[in-house]
């Protein structure tokens, strides 16, 4: 019986230790740019809760305990999660950002991730559309024609580098990218799993927002 308590209370102890241990205690700071009024800090998604950060001189700090598989973004917005430049990784204590120069200090999954978003921002049709320097209507249709074509071969480009970018991190990168861009896919996120459970599904930014 004391061996069996024993054992419960060991394991009850290997739970609560690996619990703690998913704990980070982070600082992040950096530099913004001079016109840069609001700065947001959201964990998860979690938009409802997101924390307006102080910015002093275009300097900001801020100290926070997230846990180590959490997703960080820093925005002027709370929308458009899409946009955001800087999504962090708390695979360290200190990360230091700079707006002007785009650059991350001090984590290297941060820094994949920043990767992983360019490549995947890299085929965005939605920005995409032709100069037509005429008033002929004939010139007008062809370059509509021609404009979507060109459209709708840069979002099959785009749906295939993210779907390439997701396979090959099947992590909290994965998540964010799936989470960001399951919208372009006419199945959502069913279709980019198909049918299977990737280990990025289980991350709680999916959890918060079903």
């Amino acid at each position: 019986m004391k061996k069996s308590l024993f054992t419960l209370a060991l394991a009850l102890l290997l739970i609560a230790v690996s619990a703690t241990a998913k704990k980070v205690k982070l600082t992040i700071d950096g530099t913004l740019s001079p016109t840069q009024r609001t700065l947001y800090l959201i964990v998860n998604e979690d938009t409802a809760n997101a924390q307006r950060i102080a910015i002093t001189d275009a300097k900001f700090s801020v100290n926070l305990k997230v846990d180590a598989n959490d997703i960080i973004r820093l925005h002027d917005w709370k929308e458009w999660p899409e946009r955001s430049v800087f999504v962090l990784l708390p695979d360290s204590r200190h990360i230091t950002i700079n707006w002007r120069t785009g650059t991350i200090e001090g984590s290297p999954k941060s820094l994949r991730m920043q990767q992983a978003i360019r490549e995947a921002r890299e085929d965005d049709p939605s920005g995409f559309h032709i100069d037509v320097f005429s008033d002929d209507k004939e010139a007008w249709e062809q370059a509509r024609i021609q404009g979507e074509s060109i459209r709708a071969q840069m979002l099959a480009q785009q749906k295939q580098t993210i779907m390439r970018l997701i396979k090959d991190n099947n992590n909290n990168i994965g998540a964010w990218l799936a989470y960001c861009y399951a919208p372009i896919f006419e199945g959502g996120l069913p279709q980019m799993t198909n049918g299977t459970t990737p280990k990025w599904l289980s991350h709680p930014i999916f959890k918060a927002h079903k």
